[in-house]
């Protein structure tokens, strides 16, 4: 099955003739008001030349990756319509907006009642109504970087391979299906930044180290809940690499009272600032310190190689953070570092030796001791052969000589 970038490539081969398969300045900048009440200067709302450095509008390019996202995701809605029908439930990025702001203004409204109220009460046909729950789902996925509804997941790919990705079911409130997407777990060691075992577990995991003693790799993923997931089976480990999407996020709720519920977050167009600083920060503090130059030169490269984000390599303290948000709390990944640090220490075989070393018992650990026996019965036989052969050259000097 094509992949969703698989799809946005093809769009980009067949020209569209639906407005949502372009996106200019002016689109842009529209969807950041929608879901980050952008202020934009005189020159912007003009069409003119930006004003000054104060306006937002001056890092529409470190969100390059994010609209690339994006337009990706409403490109491949209008070639599916075009190469399967015409009868379009939306035609225009404003449509799409108007979704967000109902999530907004909303965000214990259930799917069903999503549904009702942006398309009517009305049910025409499963087409239809499976054409509606693709468009909600590309609102959900703008809004919070997050999957949720059946066509996008069986068109992305997800968990390293896995399509089983959770979906919005109809009568839960938007705001349930986010707090069980990201459940809250104090983890021993990841939950208390103040502790012993924490600064231990954190500078065993960086990237480096899990590539050169764990012979991990790193994929980007552009699905939040897949952050941080490793497969074992592949030593695969996902990230999710939209550093700027988080920043903008951190902007809104920088000088916040206190904590925020799920609800009252997503009423401001973000995410939790805890889940927020706990993606970034897992990023570019754990597993790609800034600090450390091997880090960053690795972060580099999947940059250039795996089309991450070119804004992870930015760090930003003043404008996004509180002062006291120095180390972070792993509450909603705590499990996950952990599970990464666990194939460190115990790596799963995945070679054919290492997998016989498994099941006999001897263990990973013990492949290197296995690679010496081979080695040293391969040198014994060839040691044998050639003393067997200089025996047989002797005999026939002897028997026949010169």
């Amino acid at each position: 099955m094509a992949t969703l970038s698989g799809i946005a490539f093809q769009t980009l081969r067949v020209p569209s003739a639906s407005p949502l398969a372009t996106a200019t300045d002016a689109n842009r900048r529209d969807l950041c008001k929608v879901l980050w009440e952008w202020d934009v200067c005189g020159g912007c709302k003009s069409a003119k030349e930006c004003a000054g450095v104060t306006c937002p509008s001056t890092r529409l390019p470190s969100l390059r990756r994010y609209f690339e996202h994006y337009k990706q995701l409403v490109s491949s809605y209008s070639h599916d319509l075009e190469c399967q029908r015409t009868d379009a439930t939306v035609n225009s990025h404003e449509e799409i907006f108007g979704i967000i702001r109902v999530l907004k203004q909303q965000p214990n409204i259930t799917r069903r009642n999503l549904a009702d109220e942006t398309f009517g009460r009305e049910r025409v046909n499963a087409a239809i109504d499976a054409d509606r729950e693709h468009v909600i789902g590309l609102a959900v996925k703008a809004f919070t970087m997050v999957y949720c509804t059946h066509w996008l997941n069986q068109n992305a790919e997800h968990d390293n391979g896995d399509l089983e990705s959770p979906s919005w079911l109809e009568d839960v409130p938007f705001n349930i299906f986010l707090e069980e997407m990201f459940p809250m777990i104090d983890h021993p060691g990841f939950g208390e930044d103040s502790s012993s075992s924490f600064w231990e577990l954190k500078s065993s995991i960086t990237g480096t180290k899990l590539v050169r003693r764990g012979g991990l790799k790193f994929e980007p993923t552009e699905d939040l809940s897949n952050h941080l997931k490793l497969n074992r089976k592949t030593g695969v480990v996902e990230i999710f690499h939209h550093t700027a999407f988080l920043k903008e996020n951190l902007r809104i709720t920088k000088g916040a009272s206190g904590p925020m519920s799920i609800a009252e977050a997503l009423g401001l167009g973000v995410l939790p600032r805890q889940l927020a600083l706990e993606v970034l920060d897992s990023l570019q503090k754990i597993i790609f310190p800034l600090s450390d130059p091997s880090a960053v030169s690795l972060l580099q490269s999947l940059v250039n190689d795996k089309d991450f984000d070119q804004d992870c390599l930015r760090f930003e303290a003043s404008a996004i953070r509180e002062p006291h948000e120095i180390n972070t709390r792993y509450l909603y990944f705590g499990a996950r570092l952990a599970d990464i640090h666990d194939e460190m220490e115990n790596p799963t075989p995945r070679g054919f030796i290492s997998r016989w070393a498994k099941r006999k018992g001897a263990g990973h650990a013990n492949v290197a001791a296995i690679f010496a026996v081979v080695l040293a019965l391969l040198f014994g036989l060839i040691t044998l052969g050639l003393g067997g052969f200089q025996a047989w050259v002797s005999w026939q000097q002897w028997k026949h000589p010169i």
